[in-house]
């Protein structure tokens, strides 16, 4: 299934909503828990490839920070 381009939009909206939300933080496993709710929310509600892509690489960023920081927290 393609997106047309509102939906892409609306899609984009929501993922932006979801990346700015999680990114800066570090997680605890309540809150690594319910990001990971909402970005199978945001899936159900497009359920595209690409939705499933864009999903994915914010899920990849997250992760990559959460290991920035417990990294950065054992040094301390």
């Amino acid at each position: 299934m393609i997106m047309g381009f509102r939906e892409a939009s609306r899609m984009f909206r929501d993922v932006w909503s979801l990346y700015k939300g999680y990114a800066a933080k570090r997680l605890t496993g309540t809150e690594l828990g319910e990001f990971m709710d909402k970005v199978s929310g945001v899936y159900e509600k497009y359920k595209t490839p690409f939705a499933k892509e864009i999903l994915l690489a914010v899920v990849n960023e997250i992760e990559r920070a959460a290991k920035f920081y417990d990294r950065q927290k054992k040094r301390e």
